[in-house]
């Protein structure tokens, strides 16, 4: 009996080896087409009643053409081991071609090692350094040193300021201008003898996030630049910025604010043969300024430019 099964077994298998239609999985290659659709239900489908028609959606093309807008534009210092003093009125400022963070530390590396002045309060949040107090002339005093971030990016400005004690209160010191220059300069060159500096303060990070000059477009899509100083340093930067960048400027006049400048096509971009604009200098805040171009017939594309090459020698 046994012998049978094994016979059957064996049948089957030689059966299904030799007529792979037969097998399950190979069906499909025996299959029939069937009758159309037209036929089996007696009916044209492509007159029949659609019980779930899909909406059609009409799509309608935007109006608008979107751009992406241009990367906002950097410009770093040239010279990495420049150190300069600069004056405007009563303030004093050094500028450095270093970041804040690396600024922070040789400031007080100087007040240390230096035998005229101890080191006083340090607040890397504010960027002030003083130093202790000291006497002189009969009256206490002390420097204040305050770390920015500069026009610049890369670049640091440490303004300098003489207070003296008067009714408990400190207050800057207006007659004594030669002594504050002799400490600047002093300052100055005790910075540059340190040399180029690798290392950076991680407590002084953030003053390196405070920057001081941007690049906007107001409502009626003109560009500016917002500077982040006073009146009297964006004018100043504005004159160095216009004669860097080789405009020629023909007239200014301070209390209004304008340069009037006259451009040739001579100098590259412009489409005209000569023009006459002004820039302008605004007065916002205390601590902020607004630089923009005048014409009489604005070119918002002229006008973008124009502003491209300031910010580029001033940023």
């Amino acid at each position: 009996m046994k012998y049978l099964i094994n016979i059957f077994f064996l049948t089957c298998m030689i059966s299904c080896a030799s007529n792979p239609e037969k097998s399950k999985s190979n069906k499909y290659l025996s299959a029939k087409d069937n009758d159309a659709l037209e036929k089996i239900i007696d009916k044209d489908v492509y007159k029949s009643a659609d019980l779930y028609p899909i909406p059609i959606i009409v799509q309608k093309s935007p109006t608008k053409v979107y751009e992406l807008p241009p990367p906002n534009q950097f410009f770093s210092s040239d010279n990495k081991n420049e150190v300069r003093l600069h004056r405007l009125g009563e303030i004093r400022w050094i500028y450095l071609s270093l970041e804040p963070s690396k600024a922070w530390p040789m400031l007080q590396e100087y007040i240390v090692i230096n035998d005229k002045f101890n080191l006083g309060e340090a607040d890397p949040g504010s960027g002030e350094v003083s130093t202790k107090t000291f006497k002189r002339n009969g009256v206490d005093n002390k420097f204040l040193f305050r770390v920015e971030r500069g026009l610049q990016r890369e670049s640091s400005e440490i303004f300098i300021s003489h207070l003296i004690l008067k009714d408990n209160s400190w207050i800057k010191s207006s007659n004594e201008s030669e002594y504050v220059t002799e400490v600047s300069t002093d300052f100055l060159e005790g910075i540059s003898a340190m040399g180029a500096i690798s290392g950076t303060s991680l407590i002084a990070l953030n003053l390196n996030a405070k920057d001081k000059t941007e690049v906007f477009v107001d409502e009626e899509g003109q560009s500016k630049i917002r500077v982040m100083v006073s009146f009297a340093r964006a004018w100043t930067a504005t004159q160095r910025s216009l004669k860097i960048a080789k405009f020629n400027v023909t007239d200014f006049d301070r209390d209004s604010g304008f340069f009037f400048v006259d451009i040739k096509s001579s100098e590259g971009f412009f489409r005209s043969s000569k023009l006459n604009l002004k820039v302008l200098v605004e007065k916002i805040s205390e601590n902020e300024s607004i630089i923009s171009v005048v014409m009489e017939e604005m070119d918002l594309e002229l006008s973008k430019e124009i502003i491209s090459q300031i910010n580029q020698v001033l940023s």
